[in-house]
């Protein structure tokens, strides 16, 4: 789901490309088709409002995401910055299914590389856009790649890296791997404006939803354990100090990991609007989910929820008998060697934090930190810390079968219906084929990791 988004500050754990599986159509409104000419004609609206602010009323007339104008506006104006000026259109496509999406393909004017965006639309006879998110290109846009030595897929990340910081639109570090070999570990800009400390390899970032995976790889550490089952539902786990009990006996634990529970409003925002005090620990929460209700029966849609998340952490520490944070220390970070990566509060003096900036370019000095808007402390649905070092070692002891079995890793993989989402990880299909993992944006945090399964690139 789109929310404050803001690309600056980001920690990037891939640089090539993702796309989208089918959705199945069993609990949908059918839909009539839409032809190529208006694919083109809201495609070329999307763009001309990245581009320029008088185009953006003409494209909000399409959109109808439940978010404040002011936050897609905001997003616009940042696509138009970090890519030198904007983006030119380039194709569209109708995908078909439901619900239906259009692929649009447009060419960014810094990179000079083509780049996916994908608008999903509401039912009905006068379709909407109801999600928009930025995608790999998608395959039919692309020519089949040749094979690259990975030094030239090295020397070109690099390139493209360097084109970035000089300009001054990027900050952050990326990696990028092939099996066993690190082919580009690079940082630049500074991750604190304040001190003029430069970020480097070892910077810890705020990661946004990236949190995600280590919740949904320990609910699945637990159920193969046997000491908790996805199918059963909140009750035989949450009190009613947690959840409303005419809530909890319909929404299962499988249901939260999708983001299909339905469960509203977003405990996050709630929690980021109060003194941050009052939520250092996950157990404090409760005040705020016990407000829960239901926007939809569950399993029925696809709707992205930080508090399904949340509560999916208030599960695992009950199934386990650990509070939260502890079982993600003992079960995810130390037996793959996260020593950076952590959960860690907003006053704990942790070392090598990098600030996150959003461009303000009225303010007096064309930034503000973020401070002022992160949580006192991540939780299960994201704001930890990790960096380049600590995500690779996840991502090698996720594929090598040291967290869950692989038969486990495959489901979480699963493509669900109505949405490019497995359980706790985003599931993509492009050019490269298969891509999994998770990202992260928030006010000043941007963050992606993407494993290329197909191709051994992470």
């Amino acid at each position: 789901m789109l929310r404050e988004w803001d690309m600056r500050c980001w920690i990037l754990a891939i640089v090539i490309a993702l796309a989208a599986p089918a959705a199945h159509a069993e609990n949908f409104t059918p839909q009539p088709a839409l032809t190529s000419a208006q694919a083109k004609a809201l495609g070329h609206a999307y763009v001309d409002a990245v581009n320029s602010n008088t185009a953006f009323d003409a494209y909000m007339k399409w959109d109808a995401e439940p978010v404040p104008p002011t936050v897609i506006r905001n997003f616009f104006d940042d696509q138009r910055w970090i890519n030198g000026g904007g983006v030119d259109f380039v194709a569209a496509q109708v995908r078909p299914g439901i619900p239906v999406v259009i692929e649009v393909v447009v060419r960014t004017r810094l990179y000079g590389a083509l780049q996916g965006v994908e608008l999903t639309l509401s039912s009905g006879p006068d379709p909407r856009v109801t999600l928009f998110a930025p995608a790999p290109a998608p395959a039919w846009a692309v020519a089949a790649p040749a094979p690259v030595p990975q030094a030239e897929v090295a020397r070109r990340i690099g390139r493209l890296m360097d084109k970035a910081c000089k300009a001054e639109l990027f900050s952050g570090a990326v990696l990028v791997a092939k099996g066993d070999q690190v082919l580009v570990q690079r940082a630049c800009g500074e991750a604190s404006r304040r001190y003029h400390a430069p970020n480097t390899v070892a910077t810890r970032f705020n990661l946004g939803s990236m949190d995600k995976m280590f919740t949904a790889v320990a609910a699945m550490q637990l159920a193969e354990a046997g000491r908790l089952s996805l199918n059963f539902t909140l009750d035989h786990y949450l009190d009613a100090s947690w959840l409303d009990p005419e809530v909890a006996r319909k929404v299962t634990v499988w249901q939260l990991m999708t983001h299909t529970s339905g469960v509203t409003p977003d405990v996050t925002s709630l929690a980021e609007a109060q003194p941050r005090t009052q939520y250092r620990e996950l157990d404090e929460y409760k005040s705020l989910t016990r407000k829960v209700s239901l926007t939809f029966a569950p399993g029925s849609q696809f709707a992205y929820s930080n508090t399904g998340m949340v509560l999916l952490g208030a599960v695992i520490a009950e199934a386990s008998g650990e509070d939260y944070y502890a079982y993600i220390r003992a079960h995810i970070l130390k037996p793959t060697g996260m020593t950076a990566t952590g959960s860690f509060a907003a006053d704990d003096p942790v070392e090598n934090l990098a600030t996150g900036y959003i461009h303000a370019p009225g303010s007096p000095y064309g930034w503000r930190e973020n401070t002022a808007r992160l949580l006192l402390r991540g939780v299960p649905a994201g704001e930890g810390y990790s960096n380049l070092g600590d995500l690779r070692r996840f991502a090698r002891a996720l594929q090598a079968g040291k967290l869950v079995s692989p038969a486990a890793v495959q489901r979480l993989w699963a493509p669900q219906d109505h949405a490019n989402y497995g359980a706790g990880f985003e599931i993509e299909r492009g050019a490269l084929g298969l891509s999994t993992g998770h990202s992260g944006f928030f006010r000043g945090v941007s963050t992606r990791m993407r494993l290329y399964p197909e191709r051994g690139y992470l």
